[in-house]
């Protein structure tokens, strides 16, 4: 007796699992589970918080490394510390005293503000002397606020640490 072959109606996957098929291999994969992951764990655009983003402050402030008379100095080649990072310095000190004093840095007096100051003009200090480089006698730190006021741009400087 010949052997019967039966075939089924239907041997073509069907959509689904083609769709799987081409899940299971393609790197669209990684980029779904990704946005799941980050919608659980509550990030946000694009999958990320990023609060700078997400509210800019109308203002922005830099800061600059200055000599005596208030000449603006190559910090970054003087030091190789950048002036954004003089800021981060500042905000890293700033936050270490504010928890150990119980008071925020945007309350701190200006004394508080100054001792700050000289201990960042001294780590530049100690990074120019590292690189072979010289300051001058006489330092400070400058900060400026950048801002848009009534259509224009604005920039407001003050010295925060002299020595």
């Amino acid at each position: 007796m010949p052997a019967t072959v039966t075939t089924s109606p239907n041997l073509e996957p069907s959509l689904l699992g083609k769709i799987w098929g081409f899940l299971k291999i393609s790197p669209i994969t990684t980029l779904i589970i990704y946005c799941v992951l980050s919608v659980m764990f509550k990030e946000n655009f694009p999958f990320s918080n990023f609060p700078m983003y997400s509210n800019p402050s109308p203002e922005r402030m830099y800061y600059a490394l200055a000599d005596g008379d208030g000449k603006i100095l190559p910090v970054a080649t003087l030091t190789g510390i950048t002036s954004p990072k003089i800021g981060k310095i500042y905000r890293k000190i700033a936050d270490e005293q504010s928890r150990n004093i119980k008071v925020s840095p945007s309350k701190f007096t200006p004394e508080q503000v100054q001792a700050i100051g000289l201990q960042i003009l001294k780590q530049l200090r100690h990074e120019a002397e590292n690189k072979k480089q010289t300051l001058p006698a006489k330092l400070q730190i400058i900060k400026t606020y950048i801002s848009y006021k009534d259509g224009q741009i604005v920039e407001t400087s003050n010295t925060f640490a002299t020595e």
